[in-house]
């Protein structure tokens, strides 16, 4: 299906200490409450100055306080949201959008195309939103001819913009919220024109948001939804089966099973679209010596980890993407070859007498088994006779130890695991892969192991430019077998997103992007 008719097709259509269990379950609150104990804590709720800090946490809150122009559905369809009518121009140049009629804000004041330009416009802005950047840096202006119609202008041919405009960060802010408390403070006091508004917000701890009797698609059947900081997995299924809280994310493989016996849970899994890996410093030698990094590959058995580490719950991938990602191809299989990996360790210089020598860094509880993950390769790559250092950095560190210039780099191989939130294969193609400017300067976006490869940008240049599917997906799949023979990364898994609820909770909803969606919740 050509892009147009795609498009045509859619203008139809950080933790805080958690409470207790006894102070979660004598806080109730009359009428029907949802409580929600999530695994990270909702710390601000702007979509802009820091994107809903902290991750997942502040995605899922906005979920419910905020429209967007367009919106995914839970299994990443793209469908209109504030805007009743989107379609691109043929050049992939620009796009107009035809808002709903008599949409408000929760303080009441209008959703207009002002009020849409003014969000669009402080999203563009670096200083004040230096996040997400590949998703907004394409747009150069937005026009608002009457009040119902906005017009987006591009710097260059971009078919991904209905992704950025369904991304959580498009969420839409009260202009009159934005200037009543500042553009520090909306932070705090959010206002959207979603299906829910602010009741109360102790940042880090708890949300509390209630139904908007004004919202356009209806009042929401659940009354309140209150949002806990529960960090502690054992404590997050505590209190979801003594009844404290209704749902829980993030529930850890090994505990899936005293959910499942449980006759009044219900486990949702959903495949996730975040492939995991080792992220392998290209600027280090000998790590840019092809024969070495397929050699790490060779050694760890990444099969073996899904099953056993994972109970089945992940997969070993076989592309840079996520089997469910947009624009997946299969590249290739990988094997588990200790041999193999000797012998290419041999021909480049190395034996036991002369060991490979690495320095490996790993979060504590930012990523599923992270450390468990990170001894399992270390011990597997030790049988081929290579010595591991591992690192184990707290995890509201690790990102900034990642992402230095090139000189301040310490590890060789880094656990990483990129969701592209806004469903787009190219996006998280170009986000981890695409050349950075200046490979001696901080990465440009999550390209953390400076690869380089002129054919794979060559290849993500000429997909944005195609607004035809086919085409695209062709040259994604081009890109995605030359990655993969590359070796970028040590593969390891994709895992699968796994909440749990109250079987008295229907419409709980767990998006492949990590993400719980209560929007549609009802009690």
């Amino acid at each position: 299906m050509r892009r147009r008719e795609f498009m045509a097709g859619l203008a139809g259509a950080g933790a805080a200490t958690s409470p207790s269990l006894r102070a979660l379950a004598q806080s109730g609150v009359a009428g029907a409450t949802l409580s929600y104990g999530q695994s990270t804590s909702v710390l601000t709720l702007d979509p802009a100055h820091g994107t809903f800090t902290a991750y997942p946490g502040g995605y899922e809150a906005a979920l419910c306080l905020y429209d967007r122009l367009l919106d995914f559905d839970a299994q990443m369809n793209i469908h209109p949201q504030l805007a009743q009518n989107f379609a691109m121009a043929d050049d992939l140049m620009s796009a107009t959008l035809t808002l709903r009629s008599g949409l408000r804000f929760h303080d009441g004041s209008p959703c207009d195309a002002a009020a849409v330009r003014l969000n669009l416009e402080r999203l563009m802005d670096k200083e004040r939103n230096p996040t997400n950047r590949p998703l907004w840096d394409p747009i150069i202006g937005i026009e608002s001819p009457d009040a119902a119609t906005v017009v987006i202008r591009l710097k260059t041919p971009f078919s991904q913009l209905p992704n950025s405009l369904a991304h959580g960060s498009g969420a839409i802010v009260s202009p009159q919220a934005v200037a009543q408390f500042g553009e520090t403070g909306i932070a705090q006091h959010p206002v959207g024109a979603g299906p829910f508004k602010l009741a109360s917000f102790t940042p880090g701890q708890e949300l509390i948001l209630e139904a908007f009797d004004g919202y356009w698609g209806g009042k929401p059947a659940t009354q309140r939804i209150r949002f806990y900081t529960i960090a502690e997995a054992a404590t997050r299924v505590s209190a979801l089966r003594t009844g404290a809280v209704d749902v829980i994310d993030a529930v850890p493989v090994a505990l899936v099973g005293t959910l499942k016996s449980d006759a009044s849970l219900s486990v949702i899994a959903t495949p996730g679209l975040r492939p995991m890996g080792f992220a392998i410093n290209l600027s280090h030698e000998p790590l840019n010596d092809a024969r070495i990094r397929q050699a790490l590959n060779l050694a760890v058995p990444v099969e073996a980890i899904a099953e056993k580490v994972f109970f089945g719950y992940a997969r070993a991938p076989d592309s840079p993407l996520a089997f469910n990602t947009a624009g997946h191809h299969a590249a290739g299989k990988l094997v588990f070859d200790q041999a193999k990996s000797k012998a290419l360790l041999a021909e480049a210089g190395f034996s036991s007498a002369k060991p490979l020598k690495l320095s490996l860094f790993t979060p504590q509880g930012l990523f599923p088994n992270d450390v468990a993950v990170s001894e399992i390769v270390a011990n597997a790559l030790k049988q081929v006779g290579i010595e591991v250092a591992i690192t184990k950095i707290e995890g509201g560190a690790y990102w900034d130890a990642l992402r230095q210039d090139r000189a301040n780099l310490k590890w060789d191989l880094a656990m990483f695991g990129f969701n592209p939130s806004n469903a787009s294969g190219l996006y998280h193609l170009a986000s981890l892969f695409k050349a950075n400017a200046d490979d001696a300067a901080r990465p440009d976006v999550w390209n953390i192991g400076r690869y380089r490869n002129p054919k794979v940008d060559a290849l993500i240049a000429q997909a944005d430019r195609t607004g035809d599917k086919a085409q695209q997906d062709a040259l994604l799949a081009q890109a995605q077998e030359i990655i993969w023979n590359d070796n970028p990364y040590v593969w390891l898994q994709v895992n699968e997103n796994i909440s749990a609820a109250r079987k008295t909770i229907k419409g709980v909803e767990v998006w492949p992007i990590v993400f719980t969606s209560l929007r549609q919740a009802t009690l």
